[in-house]
């Protein structure tokens, strides 16, 4: 069977023909990723798997540069504002110009639907191989689809209808059609489920580098918030709070590769090296080269909060040019000190005292709210009615999870104000809770059409 990647006119079977990046110190697959051969054995398996968790660190909606989706939609919303005058994709999100033309939204989409086609790569490998170990199997299998439910995740919530793909069939691929949002949002439910059975709260290496069952607990539990269905956001969290291996920790070492709060992290390509993020959004001069942080971000700190003093950096003390620093490292140390955080428990708590709203239970609300507060140095909260409880999480996970691939866009977006953005944004379009598809996939395959309402 011929295997390339989808519906979009790009060829993808040399996926894994590039060399895979000391992650995991195992060695590189030497043939594609489709074939019986890459899974002889437990060693090329993990490998072919192993390189997708770096396609994803480097490009599409978990890569921390500025060619990731959470930069984009930082720009987009108000936590950045981009000051480099030049013409950029970022500052057509800034401004509210993007077209279906965006450069930005087809390379996100491109590098996604590529990562897809790798993850079921390996389902299909798995499925064909004898030569893999039945507990790597049921290991990698797990990742897999965990991968496929999250990516497929990210896409619904930023371009609504999207197709859901599980094959890597050309021929059944370059024509598929969109599901709706609830159908994309069943599906991926469904792959995190089953995953949920394969993995074990152990993780399959020494660091927090690869999903075990904690991760897709994690995701279920946001999943089922953007749902609304309270009581499986909770329970959901209830498993991951209960793992001791978690803990929120001080506030300067939550992104520290060793944070006892990471549940899920990437990486860093090789030894000494740090990441994405501290290289593309600290900056030590002024005016900074791309953004800096907006000063409705910085004035929406309360007074006495030390994620303020923590995690934003006045740059050379001048009041309106901050730079976010819950990365410090900017280049490389003789060893690696920071990681990636894409899931950390901090959310977690967020997640619980939110469904707690929801619930009626105002005494867990008050006890993860303010759990998170006190260690912010912040006083605590009382539970009130249902609309008070829910707008102070949401600026609880404005001033936490700032700059954190997108949540405040799918907050905002979730919780049905996005429209609040208008007043900060003069270019706001009612029409930006959803992005335009990509014209160029458009045009490969009409079945992908209509486009989004606006574009």
């Amino acid at each position: 069977m011929k295997k390339r990647t989808i519906i979009f006119g790009f060829l993808c079977a040399a996926l894994l023909f590039t060399g895979c990046e000391d992650y995991l110190e195992v060695g590189e697959p030497k043939e594609q990723i489709g074939s019986p051969k890459v899974f002889n054995d437990d060693g090329m398996a993990v490998s072919a798997l192993t390189h997708i968790y770096t396609q994803i660190r480097a490009n599409g909606f978990f890569a921390g540069n500025r060619f990731g989706m959470g930069y984009y939609l930082g720009c987009l919303t108000d936590e950045l504002e981009v000051v480099n005058p030049q013409s950029s994709n970022h500052r057509l999100f800034y401004e509210g110009s993007v077209l279906a033309g965006n450069n930005g939204i087809r390379d996100v989409w491109n590098h996604t639907y590529k990562q897809l086609y790798g993850a079921n790569s390996v389902l299909e490998g798995l499925q064909e191989s004898s030569g893999v170990s039945a507990e790597v199997n049921s290991q990698l299998r797990g990742e897999a689809l965990a991968i496929r439910g999250i990516l497929h995740f990210y896409l619904t919530q930023t371009f609504g209808s999207v197709p859901y793909v599980t094959e890597t069939d050309y021929n059944i691929n370059k024509s598929i059609e969109k599901m709706p949002v609830a159908a994309v949002m069943e599906k991926a439910v469904a792959d995190l489920k089953e995953a949920e059975q394969l993995l074990s709260p152990e993780y399959p290496s020494a660091e927090r580098v690869r999903i075990n069952q904690r991760v897709v607990q994690a995701f279920l539990s946001r999943m089922y918030l953007y749902l609304q269905q309270w009581h499986m956001a909770a329970q959901y969290a209830e498993k991951v709070l209960d793992d001791p291996a978690y803990e929120m920790e001080p506030l300067e070492k939550v992104f520290l590769k060793d944070s006892k709060s990471a549940i899920w992290q990437f990486k860093p390509d090789n030894p000494g090296r740090n990441t994405l993020e501290g290289t593309e959004y600290i900056f030590t001069v002024i005016p900074a080269p791309q953004s800096r942080l907006s000063m409705e971000l910085v004035n929406s700190f309360e007074a006495g909060d030390l994620r303020a003093a923590t995690w934003l950096n006045k740059v050379n003390g001048n009041p309106e040019n901050y730079c976010a620093y819950k990365y410090r490292q900017r280049s490389a140390t003789s060893a690696s000190q920071e990681y990636s955080v894409v899931l950390r428990i901090e959310e977690i708590y967020l997640i619980m005292a939110e469904a707690s709203a929801h619930l009626g239970n105002t005494t867990d609300f008050e006890d993860y709210l303010n759990a998170l507060r006190e260690r912010c140095g912040l006083t605590p909260v009382v539970a009130t009615d249902i609309n008070a409880m829910t707008a102070v999480v949401l600026q609880e996970r404005r001033r936490e999870l700032f700059c954190e691939f997108g949540h405040r866009y799918y907050d905002l977006k979730r919780t049905g104000k996005l429209e609040v953005l208008a007043a900060s944004k003069p270019g706001w379009k009612s029409y930006f809770n959803l992005l335009p598809l990509p014209e160029n996939e458009l045009l490969l395959n009409p079945r992908l059409l209509p486009q989004n309402p606006g574009y």
